[in-house]
């Protein structure tokens, strides 16, 4: 089956029942956005294996007192766990997952070094006090998984979910509708063309000089009259839509808006750019009902001076997935990191169930927009890292597949909220289960400002080789768009877990 759908021939018919659906929908506003801002910067290599989150009695430790500096001080479970660097690394992270603001965990080493860490986004502030409830590990985990980075990148990201505990936990101005419904997936069939509220992708920022003209085409003729040359690049069918407002915009707001050009279907318009010297760029399939695949790469044109893209889309618009289960319970750790009572140097020791998932009890889906979800997954959550000179390439969730329906795998979708009850608009994935169908009622839902921001700097880029008659070649790279990120990537995803650890 193609990665996308091309447009059915008659524009009228498909315009019509477009503009009904709009009046059927209910009206959206991109007026403000949710979610907890954190950095993902976290090791995945770190929290795949270290003394205190893959140690049983650690794990024990934390889960039956307070995240306390006397815990740290007087337990034996965890008074030294921290000696192992990965351990002191992650503990970092997870305190400021617990923590609120203003609180936080002093630990002394052997070495009489005094290390401090900060609570920052409270999602289990009980835990400063007493034993953390089941919810409270659940939205923990969710924050440690969500952070986690295979390749030392740091990259901002907004974390959206509902908390009965506290309705503004992830919504702090409490508003009942919060983000616009621009860029979930349409909901329901038939949407098509310009009209349509949803299904957008936020694309880029650019920059031009008040008043002038300016021309944006993903693959249109430079000259629409002789139909020569090329502006820009386009794989399927896509619409534009430019606005003043650097987030992004409904369609009562833009500044332009094209489907087409005189010469076909790859999308042009000209507009004047506004007196704020900036505009942003949208873009979406022509049938929203497509499989994901589609892609622009966008290019401007001006007689005076301007740049495309010169900044990032100006909003956390893009739904990653969501990370679920409970990567604290002891009794589902299927590989352990122990240190020597002496040296605190660490052992690797594993289950012989261990497949390379440390963590039994948590889990990992993606939005229906990878091309590879599975794929991105790979990517995103596994690592090698080496303990004490064992060897093993290993992932700190298991992939469950896509989180909602609408997507190229074959798969079941694994979460039966596509946005949460609570907030209209924040795109929050509720009700998520496992591989095996169990459910798990703490997930946290990943929105980032660009898809490409997980992928590689490395490799975000789309190279070309030309060679003349005298095999003379120039090799000439430019960054990929949003769209092309969320195809399967130019670099190799780790390799499958092994059955055990390989010296």
């Amino acid at each position: 089956m193609s990665p996308f759908v091309l447009r059915a021939p008659s524009r009228p018919v498909l315009a019509a029942l477009a503009c009904l659906l709009a009046l059927m929908l209910p009206a959206s506003r991109a007026a403000a956005e949710p979610g907890i801002r954190i950095l993902n910067s976290l090791s995945t290599s770190d929290l795949a294996l270290n003394a205190l989150t893959t140690n049983r009695d650690s794990l024990q430790a934390l889960t039956t007192g307070p995240l306390s500096s006397k815990a740290f001080d007087g337990d034996d479970r965890l008074k030294h766990q921290l000696e192992h660097p990965p351990a002191l690394r992650v503990m970092k992270y997870l305190v400021e997952c617990a923590l609120p603001a203003g609180e936080g965990v002093k630990w002394t080493s052997q070495a009489g070094v005094t290390h401090y860490f900060e609570g920052s986004v409270g999602l289990c502030k009980e835990w400063q006090y007493d034993a953390p409830t089941r919810e409270c590990l659940g939205y923990v985990s969710a924050c440690l998984l969500a952070r986690n980075n295979a390749y030392g990148v740091e990259v901002p990201l907004s974390m959206r979910g509902e908390d009965t505990r506290d309705a503004k936990r992830f919504n702090p101005s409490g508003a009942p509708v919060e983000w616009s419904t621009l860029f979930l997936p349409c909901p329901s069939s038939g949407a098509y063309g310009l009209t349509p509220e949803c299904g957008w992708l936020g694309e880029g920022v650019g920059s031009c000089t008040p008043g002038a003209a300016v021309t944006v085409a993903a693959g249109a003729p430079y000259d629409t009259v002789a139909c020569t040359g090329k502006l820009g690049e386009i794989s399927g069918d896509r619409v534009l839509r430019v606005c003043k407002d650097p987030r992004g915009c409904e369609r009562t707001d833009l500044i332009a808006e094209t489907d087409h050009n005189p010469c076909g279907i790859a999308p042009s318009v000209t507009f004047t750019c506004p007196g704020s010297g900036s505009y942003s760029l949208m873009s979406a399939p022509y049938n929203r009902d497509a499989l994901p695949g589609s892609w622009v790469w966008p290019q401007a044109t001006s007689s005076s001076p301007s740049a495309y893209p010169a900044e990032p889309f100006g909003a956390y618009t893009f739904r990653e997935g969501a990370f679920y289960g409970n990567l604290f319970d002891p009794g589902l750790l299927l590989a352990e990191v122990i240190l020597e009572k002496d040296t605190f140097k660490p052992k690797l020791v594993t289950k012989s169930e261990f497949k390379g998932y440390p963590y039994n009890g948590v889990h990992a889906c993606y939005s229906r927009d990878w091309v590879s979800g599975d794929s991105h997954l790979a990517a995103r959550i596994c690592a090698n890292t080496t303990v004490s000179g064992v060897s093993a390439n290993v992932c700190v969730a298991r992939t469950a597949g896509p989180c909602e329906p609408g997507s190229t795998s074959t798969r079941p979708p694994r979460c039966k909220v596509n946005d949460g009850y609570e907030v209209k608009g924040d795109g929050d994935f509720e009700s998520c289960q496992d591989e095996i169908g169990a459910f798990h009622p703490e997930p946290i839902s990943i929105y980032l400002s660009s898809p490409c921001d997980l992928v590689p700097p490395s490799v975000q880029k789309v190279c070309t080789t030309t060679c003349n008659r005298l095999s003379s070649c120039t090799t000439k790279c430019r960054p990929m768009s949003p769209g092309e990120c969320l195809q399967k990537y130019s670099y190799t995803p780790p390799s499958k877990p092994p059955e055990s650890p390989q010296k």
